[in-house]
């Protein structure tokens, strides 16, 4: 069974234009098969009954005849044919093959029925005519002639098979030519595509004028590589950030422990060590963001759960910190329940309080609010602030500003993106906003939906 269901499908068209002409044949081949059935039947019923028409006028003349030669002998004929000639009917019981029936009207009592009297030698299913004169004197029996009809029908049958035929083969021909001007624009679309490569990618399609699906499936596919485009170049220039990141602490160790080696008895090694061990932790840090990243950007969502955003917030602003550190500040009231991952959450809420403390000059500012359905997370600082024209720029990869905002000692420009990254995995936004009041500063704000609250156990939740 697999075996023929595999040469089925061998064996079938393989192209959608062959499949469509063959289905559209089909069809079409079955309609006018179905029609020239229906046709031939209704021919032959309207012949057959032209037959026993003919027979029955035929029994009418002749007992029109009888009735006019006969004056007072009865009994019951049968009679053949139609030709024309004018002659006598025999005896009761004979046959009068030959007369001229003439313009009669049809006899009253004139039917149509089969008859052993009148049989009809190579035709079984002839059929008689049988008319009795209005006296009940004469009965006669004309024998119906179907053989004039089946010649009809079968020279009927004949023609009309070839015209069968052309008409099959020009459909088949409008059919495939009209399915192959349909799909020319998707074949010129297909060989367009196929030319782009991954150097090319700026090249569209051309959208064909009109509204039909023909256009929209050229827009869709322009958008496409359009979202392919930039990937790939967020792609290149995220490769080359990381490398440059990478190089230059990888670079600093090995010219740390270059040094060492060259100069062994001169070298603080437990000194060394340490700075080796730095450097490493710098590199095992940055290695952890892009690796976190690249989760991000797959979304692999990991386990979620209810957390309150207030409570984090809190928790931050209780940890300890030395007397040249900037104060946090956390403005928190109530419960702010967001539904997500928690290591996500903590993530986020660590990058934007560290991002804040290195930029900030005396105090950070926590405030976490409910706000129509949303749970609204601020983070501001009162340091030199973030530029209007810089306000998106800064959650780009490996960004970071000038020195005045990073004061040498920033990170390598991935909190802030991860950051992001993080609230839209959660649906949600962060943004850069312009500072509240009249404070300078970097203001950043992130926005979450509200965890959904069920009813309590043991009520009916209303």
């Amino acid at each position: 069974m697999n075996e023929q269901s595999a040469r089925l499908r061998r064996s079938a068209p393989r192209t959608l234009r062959a499949r469509a002409t063959a289905a559209v044949t089909a069809a079409f081949t079955l309609a006018l098969v179905a029609a020239s059935a229906a046709f031939l039947a209704a021919l032959r019923a309207d012949l057959w009954e032209a037959a026993r028409d003919e027979a029955r006028r035929n029994a009418v003349s002749a007992v029109e005849v009888l009735e006019a030669q006969s004056s007072s002998s009865s009994g019951s004929y049968t009679v053949r044919g139609g030709a024309v000639g004018a002659v006598s009917l025999g005896d009761p019981g004979t046959t009068a093959a030959q007369w001229d029936p003439g313009p009669v009207a049809q006899h009253p009592s004139a039917a149509v029925s089969p008859t052993s009297a009148s049989p009809s030698a190579g035709a079984p299913s002839d059929a008689t005519a049988i008319v009795n004169s209005g006296d009940g004197r004469f009965q006669v029996a004309a024998v119906v002639d179907f053989d004039a009809a089946r010649a009809t029908l079968l020279s009927m049958s004949s023609w009309m098979i070839p015209i069968l035929l052309v008409l099959v083969l020009f459909c088949a021909w409008l059919t495939w030519t009209a399915v192959g001007r349909v799909l020319a624009p998707v074949e010129a679309l297909r060989r367009e595509v196929a030319d782009i490569t991954a150097g090319d990618l700026h090249r569209r399609l051309p959208v064909p004028g009109g509204r039909d699906e023909i256009a929209r499936l050229a827009t869709a596919m322009n958008a496409t590589l359009d979202r392919l485009d930039h990937a790939v170049a967020r792609l290149r220039t995220f490769t080359g950030d990381v490398s440059h990141e990478l190089r230059s602490p990888l670079a600093t160790l090995r010219t740390r422990l270059e040094l060492s080696l060259a100069h062994p008895d001169r070298t603080d090694w437990p000194r060394t060590v340490a700075d080796a061990l730095e450097d490493t932790d710098e590199l095992a840090g940055l290695v952890d963001d892009l690796l976190l990243l690249a989760r991000l950007d797959a979304h692999r969502p990991g386990h979620e759960s209810e957390v309150d955003l207030a409570e984090l917030a809190r928790a931050h602003g209780a940890v300890p910190s030395n007397s040249a550190a900037p104060v946090v500040l956390v403005d928190a009231p109530g419960p702010a329940t967001v539904r997500g991952t928690p290591a996500h959450l903590v993530r986020v809420l660590t990058n934007l309080v560290d991002n804040a403390r290195r930029h900030a000059r005396a105090a950070v500012h926590v405030r976490v609010a409910t706000e129509d359905g949303s749970i609204t997370l601020e983070v501001a600082d009162d340091g030199p602030g973030i530029p209007p024209a810089d306000r998106e720029r800064v959650f780009e990869r490996f960004t970071q500003l000038d020195a005045a905002r990073t004061r040498g000692c920033g990170g390598a420009g991935l909190g802030l993106a991860i950051a992001r990254s993080i609230a839209t995995t959660h649906h949600g936004t962060l943004t850069a906003e312009a500072p509240a009041g009249t404070v300078p500063g970097a203001r950043l704000v992130l926005r979450l939906p509200a965890a959904e609250r069920g009813p309590r156990p043991g009520t009916d939740g209303s």
